[in-house]
């Protein structure tokens, strides 16, 4: 009985070869067929038709890209406006439908961004490109920071969450911190500082520069405004959370009655936890 014969040296070379340029082939055309994906998206989004008709099916005409074309990029700046209600309903604004559809036509919208993350890049375009006024910045500091909010209670929803269940708790544990001292208290962890340099928002007695605190309170991202003490007083325990009130007292100037007053304001602003 005859056996197989063994492949040589050379003939394992060829096949390997062969299978080596297969894979090159391969890749190198799914690469030129990934560039062509991006340039029809990146054209379409920026509500350009030529760039897309070398690419264009047999069956289909420019008139049917220009359709397609305009009824996106329409939808585009709708979802836009629509998104950044502070910003879209201000007076100070009158031309924000032309500068979102300028930003549409010179900024082609990311694959992956979610609706957000492109009015996030809106108002930073809006930011550079234009000479805004104090309360112009002071409207889309806000509006951004609503965003970036968001974000944050997306990516620490755990957090967010658990959270979310002690606040509604607060008030009733509130009244036993004296007879239980080692309740923690716990500051909300979808915050952030940011700083309004006009008196548009502000009260009348306020003077800005103004430290003010955007976080997450459920579903809904709220502001909140404090006296330079009581910025103070916030901020330390936001160094300490969790911790208990006696500890927090013991870092402050404030005395141990009005710091209790400040925190059962803090917990109706649904900012302070305790457990």
């Amino acid at each position: 009985m005859s056996t197989p014969s063994k492949p040589s040296d050379e003939t394992l070379k060829t096949e390997q070869t062969s299978e080596l340029t297969e894979a090159c082939v391969d890749d190198a055309s799914l690469a030129a067929y990934s560039e062509m994906i991006r340039k029809v998206a990146r054209a379409m989004a920026s509500n350009q038709v030529d760039p897309v008709l070398p690419y264009l099916g047999t069956q289909y005409e420019p008139k049917h890209v220009e359709m397609f074309v305009d009824g996106n990029f329409e939808k585009r700046i709708d979802v836009l406006l629509r998104l950044m209600p502070l910003v879209n309903e201000d007076e100070d604004f009158a031309d924000l439908e032309e500068d979102a559809m300028e930003f549409c036509e010179v900024a082609a919208v990311s694959a992956y961004d979610g609706s957000s993350e492109e009015c996030d890049a809106f108002l930073a375009w809006l930011e550079e490109s234009r000479e805004l006024t104090p309360e112009q910045r002071d409207t889309v500091e806000i509006q951004r920071c609503r965003y970036r909010i968001e974000q944050k209670a997306r990516t620490e929803r755990p957090a967010h969450v658990r959270f979310q269940e002690l606040v509604s708790l607060a008030p009733q544990l509130f009244e036993e911190l004296d007879e239980t001292p080692e309740l923690q208290l716990m500051v909300n962890p979808v915050t952030l500082w940011s700083e309004l340099k006009s008196n548009k928002y502000l009260a009348a007695e306020a003077v800005a520069p103004v430290p003010v605190l955007h976080y997450a309170d459920d579903r809904e991202v709220r502001t909140g405004m404090f006296e330079p003490a009581g910025v103070t007083l916030l901020k330390q325990l936001l160094l300490l959370t969790p911790c208990t009130f006696l500890s927090w007292s013991a870092v402050t100037d404030a005395d141990p009655e009005e710091l209790r007053q400040f925190l059962a304001h803090l917990i109706q602003l649904r900012l302070v936890a305790i457990r």
